[in-house]
């Protein structure tokens, strides 16, 4: 039984994103719609063949070719960046979903896509006529929806073959023709087509995991503690569910619901989320609010119980946690086990308003909450039973993380100054 279906992942996305950034994800999305049709009219009317997982893999890439546009801070004008300073954005797109997404091996599709026509002599790519059509569903967009005033009205025709393919404006044209692609865009039926593309593929588990893996590392575009937070939360309540011998439906409802449970936080201010002193009550209310958030993102989405993991990580046993105020009887053993990996996560870990807690000092904090009945006893002591296997096998995992980080950076700081030339 899947706790998630292909089309909600593409709804947590599409919801999540939103949050960050609507601008952006609408852009995202109506690209990703553009690209899909043109295809749909390649496979029905010409010898261009694309497979119903090359179709779902390239609208995935069309909906977040500017997934790098959500590391830039306060982005009112999408078009600024369609139009001028390409390449950071681009390139950075290309390492994060190379490195972080289930669809890495075509990523390279977004690293060309803001690449003019006249210029794909200068590169070797087998998805030369993916990236024609995206640069040209990129620009389409930026001309009708973007309204970006600085586009020339002639620039269809003047630039074709110099900024794009003319053979990709003539299969937009015709795909417009044949299903009335603008009309669709301003009536809002564009989203559910993609819907129903999404729905009529099965993702594997891998497919989908990977996506929502990837989102939760967009809040690295904000804080990189809370990414590793989560991969932390994550990996303990993983060991604490198989110490107890918890089901395996009830262990990938624990992995899914960690996964997700601090989702909300991509809405929380940054000066609140990093934060150097204590909260005010006024910036821990913001603060608490992201469980809400994250229910509003997942409710109607994920499995019932993979919701109720994720929000419920706050809550304690006597009634005093949030956002509901439950009780141990209110509560599972998988709900009890992510309120103990989601502390031990917080106090192990550094975070920009502390230092890494000593074993001794995180099991004595651990031992005052089981004794005051705020967290599971037997959690507690199964875990200070194992306390030093659970911590070297986080370690390990954080290491590759950590890894993939400065993998990231440093091709990053390369590609950049390699890339700038194309200006």
């Amino acid at each position: 039984m899947s706790v998630i279906s292909s089309q909600g992942v593409n709804e947590i996305i599409r919801k999540t994103l939103g949050i960050i950034n609507n601008k952006i994800m609408s852009h995202g999305e109506i690209t990703g719609y553009i690209l899909y049709k043109m295809m749909e009219y390649e496979n029905t009317y010409t010898e261009q063949r694309y497979t119903e997982q090359e179709l779902v893999d390239y609208t995935m890439l069309g909906i977040l070719h500017d997934i790098g546009l959500f590391k830039e801070d306060n982005v009112k004008n999408v078009a600024d960046f369609e139009t001028k300073n390409l390449w950071p954005h681009s390139v950075y797109g290309f390492l994060f979903l190379k490195y972080l997404s289930p669809i890495g091996d075509r990523a390279e599709i977004v690293l060309y896509h803001h690449l003019d026509y006249n210029r794909y002599n200068l590169i070797q790519s087998r998805y030369l006529h993916v990236i024609e059509l995206l640069n040209l569903a990129d620009k389409m967009d930026t001309f009708l929806h973007l309204k970006d005033e600085r586009l020339d009205p002639d620039y269809f025709s003047k630039y074709r073959n110099i900024k794009f393919s003319g053979a990709a404006l003539d299969i937009f044209q015709k795909a417009e023709t044949c299903y009335g692609i603008t009309e669709n865009l301003v009536n809002g039926k564009y989203r559910e087509e993609l819907d129903v593309l999404l729905a009529k593929r099965a993702f594997s588990e891998r497919y989908k995991k990977g996506f929502l893996e990837m989102l939760v590392y967009t809040i690295d575009f904000r804080s990189e503690h809370t990414v590793i937070h989560t991969l932390a939360t994550v990996n303990f309540a993983e060991q604490l569910g198989r110490l107890f011998r918890i089901s395996g439906k009830d262990l990938r409802a624990l992995h899914y619901g960690a996964l997700l449970h601090d989702l909300g936080k991509i809405a929380i201010p940054l000066h609140i989320l990093e934060s150097t002193g204590r909260l005010s009550d006024e910036e821990m209310k913001v603060m608490k609010a992201h469980v809400r958030i994250t229910e509003m993102i997942l409710e109607g989405v994920v499995d019932d119980d993979v919701l109720q993991i994720a929000v419920r990580h706050h809550e304690k046993l006597d009634g005093t946690g949030y956002h509901k105020g439950l009780v141990a009887a209110d509560m599972t053993l998988p709900q009890q086990i992510i309120a103990v990996a989601d502390i031990l996560s917080a106090l192990y870990g550094k975070r920009s308003y502390k230092e890494a807690f000593s074993k001794e000092k995180i099991l004595g904090i651990m031992n005052s909450d089981a004794d005051n009945g705020k967290i599971n006893r037997s959690v507690v002591t199964t875990l200070e039973r194992n306390y030093d296997n659970i911590i070297k096998k986080f370690e390990r995992e954080k290491e590759n993380t950590i890894g993939l980080y400065q993998q990231i950076k440093e091709q990053y700081a390369i590609m950049i100054e390699r890339f700038e030339r194309f200006n």
